[in-house]
């Protein structure tokens, strides 16, 4: 049987209908869903906190001097982790972990995703899932740490493509920042902490760099002091979206162990620089005398001296190792001697003292020269008064170090005189 021609061209125009309908419904369909990703450039709150951010691109740089710095400061920060980075240094990314930091996929080896920022073609779905994937997977063998859901783009290059292929690797949130500080461009550190302190904003997210080329490991001690000043404090870009951000400390804390109340700027500073380890309990309420208020705890004399230092909270701490030596500077351990500072030790000609070893150790990590000054002595064996035992011991200006092997190893067994309550009682 054969078709007559116009039913044929009716069955040709039925067909090229349905194959163009087919062709539109095709084109015209969306490439995927809106992504939910959320970028963040700044967090949506009226508290001071602030969230600094490191990216740890290439390079080791100074990442051993800035995670010093940030265990000694007590501050908490969120490090963008290539996987080249990481697999150069996984005892860094350990320790990292360990002192509670936050880490973000940063890709395996940093290049634009869109294209924008190298020039070349953008990346596709393969390719950033290879790069995302791949950091992944280093961090985690490294360190058992799961990089999901945080995620910061190279270069910050990132268009409604990336946000999409991001949340089909099942990343929720895309980290951008407020302030760059423009280390990595060469300013010097008091450029990139005048840029830090201007642009400052609570939730602000800061952008620095770990790399050698960078200054933000030099600036970063003063950066915290001085955010400090304006009232900030600090968190990780993890705790800000998971909301656990510790309350702001208490203005005053009752200590029933010795029944004394610790207030305002003292317990700040006590809560800020050391707490319970390095001071002690408080052992006296708060004292006028000449002139200004302090207070006893058991290691240390706060002094308020109002308007002096306020990146410290106007808080000095006592001399109270020169106040108990200062009958003593005849003796042997006492004399200022000749040295060099070596591997071991480091020689301070401002009072002719060596510090060494474990003593150095704790002193660089647990408080440094402002919260024990410079050493006073050389190490030497004496007499605990309290329990009445020998121990090594050095003095500083404001504390005496002593040795107690196998007491306390996470503090490199080094316990710190009760000196505050030594000199009450005297």
């Amino acid at each position: 049987m054969t078709t007559s021609l116009p039913v044929r061209r009716l069955i040709r125009t039925f067909a090229l209908i349905a194959m163009t309908t087919l062709l539109l419904t095709v084109n015209l369909a969306p490439a995927s869903a809106q992504s939910s990703v959320r970028t963040i450039r700044n967090f949506d709150t009226t508290d001071r906190v602030i969230v600094l951010t490191f990216d740890a691109g290439s390079d080791r740089g100074y990442a051993s001097q800035i995670l010093d710095t940030l265990a000694r400061e007590n501050v908490k920060a969120s490090f963008g982790m290539t996987g080249v980075w990481a697999e150069g240094n996984p005892e860094l990314v350990r320790r990292m972990v360990r002192e509670g930091h936050h880490l973000i996929n940063h890709s395996y080896d940093h290049p634009s995703f869109t294209g924008t920022s190298s020039s070349v073609t953008a990346l596709s779905f393969a390719q950033r899932s290879s790069q995302i994937q791949r950091t992944e997977d280093i961090v985690r063998s490294i360190a058992g740490y799961e990089l999901k859901p945080y995620f910061r783009p190279p270069f910050g290059d990132y268009n409604d493509s990336v946000l999409t292929d991001l949340e089909r690797l099942g990343y929720r949130y895309n980290i951008m920042w407020t302030v760059d500080t423009l280390g990595w461009q060469g300013l010097s550190p008091s450029q990139i902490n005048t840029r830090v302190f201007n642009g400052a904003t609570p939730g602000g997210v800061i952008l620095m760099h770990v790399g050698a080329a960078s200054q933000d490991s030099a600036a970063l001690p003063a950066m915290i002091d001085g955010l400090r000043a304006r009232g900030y404090r600090f968190a990780t870009v993890e705790q800000m979206v998971e909301g656990t951000v510790h309350a702001p400390a208490p203005l005053e804390r009752h200590f029933p162990a010795t029944g004394h109340t610790v207030s305002g700027n003292y317990l700040t500073y006590w809560n800020q620089f050391g707490g319970l380890p390095v001071f002690g309990y408080p052992l006296s309420d708060v004292i006028q005398a000449d002139g200004y208020t302090y207070q006893y705890f058991e290691r240390a004399r706060f002094e308020h001296r109002p308007g002096t230092w306020p990146a410290r909270h106007d808080v000095h701490l006592g001399l109270l190792g020169r106040e108990m030596t200062a009958d003593r500077s005849g003796e042997a351990p006492f004399r200022p001697i000749e040295a060099r500072s070596d591997n071991f030790c480091t020689f301070y000609p401002q009072t002719g003292h060596r510090l060494c070893g474990g003593f150095r150790g704790y002193w660089e990590r647990y408080g440094g020269l402002a919260i024990y000054g410079f050493p006073i002595s050389e190490e030497f064996r004496e007499l605990n008064p309290d329990t009445g035992e020998v121990h090594v011991v050095q003095y500083f200006e404001r504390q005496r170090f002593e040795w107690h092997p196998g007491k306390w190893p996470e503090r490199m067994d080094v316990m710190l005189g009760r000196v505050g309550a030594q000199q009450m009682q005297e």
